[in-house]
């Protein structure tokens, strides 16, 4: 999730309460540990919960986003260098695996690394082996790894994708973390929480109305987390009042479902609640900018063509709106 990444779970559900367990358990142990899950559901939480309750707790935890980085600067962020190694090499690097050396290392959506470091990867699991680019010296280091994935690695395993030994070496500790769809007794603590730190942030004391929180419960989150800490981002900047009532939460989730259509991120709108929310927000953006389409638009920060193709979906007659021969 996005903000502060801390290291406790969040949420009341049997779910979760069993990862809390779980990690708890793994404190003694060495082995990796493979965190999976949809974008948003906190897996870097998971992994900090784990690092935080092991015996590696006083040193860092070092994190590398495997989906960030190119081929050539992921080896070396890794792996370090040789001095000359590269162009731009002009002086030798000793790499985030030697500097995590009796740490934790989580490499975040670790699927998306060539199979070259998965190669490399593997030496380093099975043998503590690494051996900087563009070097022959060999260094042994005493990591212990964390990753993660959005999309489950069994998948991609076949052809080049994913090499079969590297996911069994991962898997020795696995987390599959539930969408919150799934788990809505988690949506409450989880609101609390941000709307807590809002609050540090804009010295307000931020609190939602009984109906708004249960429109939060009833919406999908198809982006979990992360989604609704951006609706709650939203609402508190739309009101001045500290209590957020359901109006402003139904504006927050409608813009939210719109930003999601406008980046092509799956719609989960399919009950009549979810497009009864779009079609007042839409209508009411549309009074606001007098019928007129671009304005309404860039209002509710969405290509024009978006805003036309809800206007049809969700059958929403401009009417007596549309002022402007331009619109």
């Amino acid at each position: 999730m996005t903000g502060q990444v801390g290291t406790r779970l969040v949420g009341d559900s049997p779910h979760i309460r069993s990862i809390r367990a779980k990690a708890a358990g793994w404190a003694a142990y060495t082995e990796p540990v493979l965190i999976v899950g949809e974008t948003g559901t906190g897996k870097e939480v998971v992994a900090r919960s784990v690092h935080a309750t092991s015996s590696r707790r006083d040193r860092p935890l070092h994190v590398v986003n495997c989906a960030g980085l190119s081929h050539e600067v992921l080896m070396a962020e890794l792996f370090g260098h040789a001095c000359g190694a590269f162009t731009g090499a002009t002086q030798s690097r000793r790499g985030r695996l030697r500097a995590a050396d009796g740490a934790t290392l989580l490499l975040d959506e670790i699927s998306e690394a060539p199979p070259t470091l998965q190669a490399a990867l593997l030496r380093v699991i099975e043998n503590g082996e690494v051996q900087p680019v563009g070097s022959d010296q060999i260094a042994h280091v005493d990591v212990r790894i964390l990753a993660t994935s959005n999309r489950p690695l069994s998948e991609l395993v076949g052809g080049t994708a994913f090499r079969l030994d590297l996911l069994h070496r991962l898997a020795a500790f696995v987390v599959k973390i539930a969408p919150l769809r799934s788990r809505p007794e988690d949506i409450a603590p989880l609101a609390h929480m941000f709307l807590g730190r809002l609050s540090s942030n804009g010295g307000r004391t931020l609190e939602l109305s009984p109906r708004a929180m249960l429109h939060l419960e009833e919406y999908s989150l198809p982006g979990n987390g992360r989604e609704l800490r951006q609706i709650l981002v939203r609402a508190a900047a739309s009101t001045t009042t500290d209590r957020i009532d359901a109006l402003v939460i139904e504006a927050a989730i409608a813009d939210s479902l719109m930003a999601g259509a406008a980046t092509g991120r799956p719609e989960s709108t399919a009950d009549g609640t979810l497009a009864a929310v779009i079609r007042r927000h839409i209508t009411a953006t549309l009074d606001a900018a007098e019928g007129n389409l671009s304005a309404a638009a860039r209002r509710l920060d969405v290509p024009r063509s978006t805003l036309q193709h809800y206007l049809v979906k969700y059958e929403i007659e401009r009417g007596r709106q549309s002022r402007s021969c331009s619109a």
